[in-house]
């Protein structure tokens, strides 16, 4: 079987086994490394989708109490703030790196000008805050009728 060299492929792997070895990189739990993840600020991740009628804005805030979640509205600016907070403090000396992040979040989505934010509403269901603002009924598309003469 045949199989065609491409040099690229080679120039890669060779990058990415020196990346592997730590030989550009520091682990993540070393002191030196100027942001460790357990220190560094998170923003949860957001999906923004609209349809015909509503504006969704969905947060992915798992882990997080709903009472630890404060949303607001002023001059179209939607604010979502909150906090992701350790449930059990454990001994640090065993982890080698610790990914999940925690401590206080803050996200502004500035709201377009044809839905109405004093209609918003919001729900929390399995670590997923939705947000839902509704168009202003100027703005939602309607069937222009057509007259016989």
């Amino acid at each position: 079987m045949l199989v065609k060299w491409n040099p690229y492929k080679e120039i890669e792997r060779t990058f990415d086994d020196l990346f592997d070895r730590g030989l550009f990189l520091r682990p993540l739990w070393d002191d030196r490394n100027v942001e460790n993840v357990e220190t560094a600020h998170w923003r949860p991740a957001v999906n923004v989708y609209e349809d015909k009628d509503t504006l969704h804005i969905e947060a992915q805030l798992p882990g997080i109490d709903m009472k630890d979640i404060e949303l607001s509205v002023s001059d179209h600016t939607l604010q979502v703030r909150g906090e992701r907070k350790v449930e059990h403090e454990e001994n640090k000396d065993g982890y080698h790196f610790r990914e999940a992040r925690y401590g206080t979040f803050a996200r502004s989505f500035s709201l377009p000008s044809y839905v109405d934010p004093g209609q918003a509403k919001a729900t929390y269901d399995r670590g997923v805050l939705t947000i839902t603002v509704p168009k202003q009924e100027k703005v939602k598309p309607r069937a222009i009728p057509i007259e016989a003469k």
